[in-house]
């Protein structure tokens, strides 16, 4: 690809924030879906219905068939609103392959084996407690398949009362594979680049995913990405 035919940063900068955006959008609409049936009782309870369960279930399976770069997607409530206020609560579906979704079972008693302490981690306390989009990682996930992901949330809220989040995870490679052909497009060494300062893709071998790279990096340049609150940013080399 010649010089003249690699697409300007700005166009680069553009789809990205079009894929972006267009992630969050379709996550707090499947946030509208799985909310309506949920139940907040006068003590401020959620409570879930077989009948609202199996709404989740179809709802959930919904989402991950449109958007297969997800691998799981769902809701998950702070435990101030479960039942015994001690123990939280996840309503979450994860792929086996494209047709096929199934709810995932996590180990929520504190103190219990494999405890998932899903409150302190930042995807959880950006969306129920600053009220903000997120999206965290890379990081190795919690189901134990050792492969990097990145995890989306937005609020949960039901008349007014924040009650947790809803939140979908993307695996590195998916990401990669949504992220890749953009970055392609400009001869330029690109990053697209987490709030923490990690890699999610890049178009040159000098930023892997997960990789660091510090905010005063030589002579490069950062450009904000679409949404604000999510503090990615797009490294351009030089």
């Amino acid at each position: 690809m010649s010089a003249q035919d690699s697409h300007p940063v700005t166009e680069v900068v553009s789809k990205l924030n079009d894929w972006l955006n267009a992630q969050f959008s379709q996550l707090e609409q499947l946030a509208q879906t799985l909310l309506e049936v949920v139940q907040l009782e006068g003590s401020e309870r959620v409570s879930i219905s077989g009948t609202a369960r199996k709404h989740l279930r179809d709802a959930t399976a919904a989402f991950l068939s449109e958007n297969t770069v997800a691998d799981g997607c769902g809701l998950i409530f702070a435990s101030m609103v479960t039942e015994n206020k001690q123990s939280g609560h996840l309503e979450w579906w994860v792929r086996e392959d494209e047709q096929r979704f199934s709810r995932y079972s996590f180990g929520l008693i504190p103190g219990a084996d494999r405890f998932y302490d899903y409150e302190h981690h930042e995807w959880f306390t950006r969306a129920y407690h600053d009220g903000a989009v997120s999206l965290v990682g890379p990081y190795i996930d919690y189901l134990g398949i050792e492969a990097y992901v990145v995890t989306l949330t937005v609020p949960a809220e039901i008349q007014g009362t924040r009650v947790g989040a809803i939140g979908c995870d993307i695996q590195v490679p998916d990401l990669e594979r949504e992220l890749l052909p953009i970055l392609l497009k400009n001869e330029t060494a690109l990053a697209v680049v987490g709030a923490h300062g990690h890699v999610l893709c890049s178009n040159s071998p000098k930023y892997l995913p997960g990789e660091y790279v510090a905010g005063d990096e030589g002579s490069v340049r950062w450009i904000p990405l679409e949404p604000a609150a999510t503090s990615l940013r797009l490294l351009v080399g030089q």
